[in-house]
């Protein structure tokens, strides 16, 4: 008996599949029904018999192709959320593979604040830099896509939103003030960005009285700084703010790989290396004049 070509390139096939041969591939959460795993291509595709084990292991299917190896197509549209790693083993005549399939997010959560709107009652004589509120959001996708940023629209120039811990703080006078209303956004980091529903906070000032402490006050303070991609080792990046003490000085507590230096008597931050990735500095103000300490 003499054989074809196309029927020995099977049986060599066969043979270098190993009994522990493992195999690793992705798929896009909710693509179509159909949609190819990439990555997974099996020697072997000319056994009907060959069999597909493990957990959820229908929501794929094997599939034949021309060139004798099998894939693994989706049959069902899947859900990151529900499953991210399937574990599977296709069956052989010949042996066994461990089929890998993790599914790569989609940016399909929308952001979503967790409580609602929000009323406050503040004192005229409130100091600047009092937190006055502060909100969370959530998002069910992962890494950049999940990654929430908080923002006011439109701004307020009485109120300040930080885009990455959603503390609103004030940063102009209320003298004169009776209400002010935020109205507040939260948005992914998806390349398409998802917006969620706002939340409104309203803020009663009250001009009598003694001013109230605010609710979980705290001594830090949160500030972002965007720092050019032009920009040069010495440059100026930002100068720290300070309206607690009449006199103070600035001690940087992260020193030993801070890629900024601070002026101790000024404030004045200057770049010291280049940036590569966001940093987190810490800096403390400190009372001149008695024992009180503040910190940033």
């Amino acid at each position: 008996m003499t054989l074809t070509g196309p029927v020995l390139l099977h049986l060599l096939l066969l043979l270098l599949l190993p009994v522990s041969a493992r195999y690793f591939g992705h798929i896009a959460e909710n693509s179509p029904v159909g949609t190819p795993v990439s990555g997974v291509l099996l020697p072997g595709g000319s056994h009907l018999n060959a069999t597909l084990t493990g957990d959820y292991a229908s929501d794929f299917r094997l599939v034949h192709h021309r060139d004798h190896r099998l894939g693994l197509v989706s049959a069902k549209a899947l859900d990151r959320e529900f499953i991210a790693m399937y574990e599977l083993t296709v069956q052989l005549p010949r042996g066994a593979a461990a089929v890998q399939v993790e599914v790569s997010d989609r940016n399909d959560n929308i952001p979503r604040f967790i409580g609602g709107n929000r009323t406050v009652e503040v004192h005229a004589l409130t100091p600047l830099g009092t937190e006055l509120a502060r909100f969370d959001a959530k998002d069910g996708d992962a890494e950049r896509n999940g990654r929430v940023t908080f923002y006011a629209s439109p701004e307020s120039h009485l109120l300040h939103m930080a885009p990455q811990t959603g503390q609103v703080r004030l940063v102009r006078s209320l003298l004169g003030v009776r209400q002010a209303t935020l109205r507040l956004c939260v948005r992914d980091g998806g390349s398409v960005a998802l917006i969620g529903d706002p939340v409104f906070l309203h803020v009663n000032v009250q001009r009598s009285g003694k001013p109230r402490k605010p609710r979980a006050v705290r001594a830090d303070v949160a500030l972002s700084v965007s720092v050019p991609q032009q920009a040069a080792l010495g440059d100026l990046l930002f100068t720290v703010p300070d309206q607690r003490f009449q006199q103070r000085w600035f001690q940087l507590l992260s020193e030993a790989d801070s890629p900024v230096q601070i002026e101790r008597d000024s404030g004045r931050m200057y770049l010291t290396r280049d940036l590569l990735e966001p940093a987190e500095v810490l800096v403390k103000i400190h009372n001149s004049r008695g024992k009180k300490r503040g910190s940033l």
